[in-house]
């Protein structure tokens, strides 16, 4: 007996060995883009990073931007600014994000150095980017393109930071890979049990199957969500960060334009909520140039799998092909 359980503590120790060198070195475990806070637009990466995560590498420069280092000689600039749709986050690797492969489309058709400026965090809203701004300047920019989505209307800036308290925002590295795993995507493992048991036979066979939302149906209407509801934020009011830049903008005599991309259930619809037309509607008041995604007949394919409004690397490209041609002409205009 004393042999059988000596061996089999050696049999979970080899277990565990092989699965935290696994999650190590083929995930990036250990090695997480770290996040710091900031008392005016409340958190973003830490500066100068440079790691691989889930196979993915992320860098980050002196300014927490996915960019390779500004340099004073950067005399064509364009400053593309957002929440994690242009960010990518770890899921997007730095060669497969819409801003490198903008700076080099621009940089090979004018024939100079074009930098595109990825000024962005996850769940940033307007009012965010306005902050940063004001806070690190405009880095002689020729154009500001705000790349926004139909929850920003209300994702206000409450100034409780997470970083170092969200798994989602770590502050520091943890030590062991297994213990990562667990800490900060236990909250998932209830979602996949229910998400990947519906689809064995053996346990689906009871229950009838929403083919569309492959979701168990229910009798009860107040427990569907509205096919259009979207994501909600909690803020009060429209976001005066819409506002702000295009102060911003209008100040600094730089043009400013809107790029509007829709959420999975705003695809499925054919047009944006109630949320994205207050965007619209602020864009007509103010005079802003809104340019709509659904101009350029955006597919679910390009959404990452069991996401609601990131795009995937094919979506990175569909962003890049669609504003490309609106910035060259700005470009143009200003030489």
């Amino acid at each position: 007996m004393l042999k059988f359980i000596f061996r089999f503590i050696i049999f979970l120790i080899i277990v565990a060995g092989v699965a935290e060198a696994v999650l190590r070195f083929k995930y990036g475990f250990c090695n997480a883009p770290l996040y710091v806070s900031d008392p005016d637009f409340e958190y973003i990466y830490a500066p100068n990073q440079n790691v691989k995560r889930f196979g993915n590498r992320v860098i980050t420069n002196e300014f927490s931007m996915r960019n390779d280092a500004v340099s004073p000689t950067d005399t064509t600039v364009v400053l593309l600014v957002g929440d994690s749709v242009i960010n990518g986050g770890s899921m997007t690797d730095q060669d497969s994000l819409a801003s490198g492969f903008l700076e080099k489309k621009l940089s090979s058709e004018l024939k100079t150095r074009v930098r595109v400026l990825n000024i962005s965090a996850g769940s940033w809203g307007p009012d965010n980017i306005a902050a940063y701004l004001k806070k690190f300047g405009l880095f002689h920019a020729k154009l500001i393109c705000l790349v926004t989505s139909s929850h920003d209307a209300h994702d206000i800036m409450a100034h409780e930071s997470q970083v170092g308290i969200d798994p989602n925002m770590p502050d520091k590295q943890y030590h062991i890979a297994l213990l990562e795993l667990w800490d900060r995507y236990k909250y998932l493992y209830p979602y996949y049990v229910d998400y990947y048991a519906e689809k064995i036979p053996f346990f689906s066979t009871q229950k009838e199957l929403d083919p569309v939302a492959q979701k168990p149906k229910t009798d009860s209407v107040k427990t569907e969500k509205p096919v259009d509801e979207g994501i909600r934020k909690a803020g009060v009011g429209f976001n005066p960060g819409y506002e702000q830049l295009r102060k911003i903008a209008e100040d600094n005599n730089i043009p400013f334009f809107i790029y509007l991309h829709p959420e999975i259930s705003e695809v499925a619809m054919g047009h944006f909520n109630d949320q994205g037309n207050e965007i619209i509607n602020f864009a007509k008041e103010k005079n802003v140039r809104l340019i709509s995604e659904f101009d350029f007949h955006p597919s679910t394919k390009m959404y990452r799998k069991m996401d609601v409004v990131h795009f995937d690397n094919k979506g990175q490209i569909f962003l890049t092909n669609n504003l490309y041609p609106i910035i060259l002409d700005y470009l143009k205009k200003d030489k």
